[in-house]
């Protein structure tokens, strides 16, 4: 006769294999995505000190800041929708279609020029490189060792 204990250790051996590969990997893809961190960037040599918050989203609101007697130019990453959806969220606080809207309404009422967009990050941190007074974001493992670019803060963290 077999006993019920030695029923549900037996279907718990069954399930044991499966469930622990599951959980594997459910934890490596957490530990691959964990510490993702959306940085901003400037030149390398650039004299730009760290920019506080209030600075940044004025500065992608198209206002002009200036710093150490340069004026910044914003540069826009639309080179991952993921990048772009944070820098809505959490720098600017609009949605895609408002902010659009806002930067066009900049540009034709006021003559401001709208922010250079780049949809490939190898261009955009070329292009961050090559200007002291331009300023970006982009993923912090893609300058991780790219001497010609220097983070100056992190905007999000995962």
């Amino acid at each position: 006769m077999v006993s019920r204990n030695s029923v549900k250790i037996a279907v718990a051996n069954v399930y044991a294999a499966p469930m622990l590969s599951v959980m594997l990997l459910l934890c490596a893809t957490a530990t691959a995505d964990a510490g993702e961190e959306l940085v901003l960037i400037v030149s390398a040599q650039s004299n730009i000190d760290p920019l506080d918050s209030t600075l940044v989203r004025k500065l992608f609101l198209g206002l002009t800041v200036n710093h150490l007697g340069s004026r910044l130019r914003p540069v826009l990453n639309e080179s991952d929708e993921r990048i772009k959806e944070l820098f809505l969220q959490n720098v600017v606080s609009m949605s895609d279609s408002n902010y659009d809207r806002y930067i066009l309404r900049l540009s034709l009422l006021q003559g401001r020029t709208q922010p250079v967009v780049f949809k490939d990050k190898k261009r955009l941190i070329d292009d961050i490189a090559a200007d002291p007074s331009a300023v970006g974001y982009v993923w912090a493992k893609d300058v991780a060792n790219d001497a010609h670019v220097k983070i100056l803060r992190v905007l999000w963290h995962d």
